[in-house]
C-alpha cells in the first residue's frame, strides 16, 4: 500500500497545482491540465511498479504518451496556445511592455523554471511531448554520442530568444496581437491562427530533426543533447534540485550497466561509486539507471 501511495504523489501534486491556479486565475482549464499530467505520471509509475529491469521503463514511456495530448491537442490545437520557447519569450516581453498575461507563461514557470528546483529535468524524462515520440522509435541501441559541436543548442537557444525580441522591436506579433508604439495591444481579426501555425510548424521541425538525429546516432535522445534549447532553461536548477537519483547504500561494483543504458550519457557510475547524488544537469530522472543496476545501488 505504501508503494502505491508513493506512486500516487504526482497525482496529488497535479491536483494541488490545478486547484491553486484555478483559485487564483479562474480558468477551468487548469483543473484539466495539471491533474491530467499528474494522473498520467501516476499511471506510468503504477504500470512499472512490479516490473523488473528494463521492463520497468515501459511505465514511464506510457506516461509520456498520455501526457502528450494535453500539450499537443488541448493546448496547442484547441486553445491555440503555442508552448514553444520562442512564443514564451515573446509573451514575457509582451507582459513586460503591456502587462498582458498569457497562460503559456504558467507552463514554463511550473514545468521549466521553478519546478526544476524540486524535480530537476523531470519534465524532460516524464512529460516532454517531443521525447514522447522519440522514446518509442524502433532503435535498440543507446550509443554514446561521439564528439559533437556543443555550441549548437546554445546557438538555437540564442536564436529562440532573439527572434521574438526582434518581432517585439519591430512592433509586430506573428501570433495574435500587435504591440503598438504606445505599449497597448490590438487584437487581429484572425485571433490565434498565427499561434496555431507557429505551433504546428515549430513542432513539426522539432520532430523531423529529432527523429533524424535519433536514427543517425543510434540514440533516441540525441536531439535533447545536441539541439534542444529548452533543456538549457532547466540545467542550473537540476544541479541543486530537491529530488535527485542517489545511492541506496548497496555497494557499487562498477559494472557500468547504468552508464551504458543512460539515455543522456550521464556518468552515473562515478557519482554512485563515490556515494554521491547524481547532480548532473543532464539527468532527466528517467530512472533507467535504477532499473538496470544489478546491485540495486541507485534509488
Amino acid at each position: 500500500m505504501k508503494r502505491i501511495l508513493r506512486n500516487c504523489i504526482p497525482l496529488f501534486i497535479g491536483l494541488g497545482i490545478g486547484l491553486l491556479l484555478f483559485s487564483t486565475n479562474g480558468w477551468p482549464g487548469f483543473l484539466l491540465i495539471f491533474p491530467w499530467i499528474g494522473t498520467s505520471i501516476t499511471i506510468g509509475c503504477l504500470i512499472g511498479m512490479n516490473r523488473k529491469g528494463k521492463q520497468k521503463d515501459i511505465g514511464r514511456r506510457i506516461a509520456m504518451l498520455l501526457c502528450a495530448p494535453i500539450f499537443l491537442i488541448f493546448m496547442g490545437i484547441m486553445q491555440k496556445e503555442n508552448l514553444q520557447l520562442e512564443e514564451t519569450v515573446f509573451y514575457i516581453l509582451v507582459f513586460v511592455y503591456t502587462g498582458y498575461f498569457i497562460r503559456v507563461l504558467v507552463h514554463y514557470a511550473v514545468a521549466k523554471v521553478f519546478g526544476p528546483f524540486i524535480w530537476g529535468r523531470g519534465f524532460c524524462g516524464w512529460a516532454c511531448w517531443t521525447a514522447a515520440i522519440l522514446e518509442w522509435l524502433p532503435i535498440c541501441e543507446n550509443r554514446k554520442l561521439p564528439a559533437y559541436p556543443g555550441w549548437i543548442r546554445y546557438a538555437v537557444f540564442v536564436f529562440s530568444l532573439a527572434l521574438p525580441a526582434l518581432f517585439v522591436w519591430l512592433g509586430y506579433d506573428w501570433v495574435n496581437m500587435h504591440v503598438n508604439s504606445a505599449g497597448g495591444t490590438t487584437w487581429f481579426a484572425y485571433g490565434k491562427t498565427g499561434a496555431l501555425i507557429w505551433f504546428l510548424v515549430g513542432n513539426g521541425l522539432y520532430y523531423a530533426v529529432a527523429i533524424g538525429l535519433a536514427f543517425k546516432y543510434g540514440k533516441k535522445r540525441a536531439f535533447c543533447k545536441i539541439v534542444c534549447p529548452v533543456s538549457l532553461v532547466m540545467k542550473a536548477q537540476t544541479t541543486v534540485a530537491l529530488i535527485q537519483k542517489k545511492p541506496t547504500g548497496n555497494e557499487c561494483t562498477s559494472c557500468g550497466s547504468c552508464n551504458r543504458n543512460c539515455p543522456m550519457d550521464v556518468d552515473v557510475m562515478s557519482y554512485i561509486s563515490q556515494n554521491k547524488k547524481i547532480r548532473s544537469s543532464e539527468c532527466i530522472l528517467c530512472g533507467v539507471c535504477s532499473n538496470v543496476c544489478p546491485q540495486k545501488a541507485i534509488l
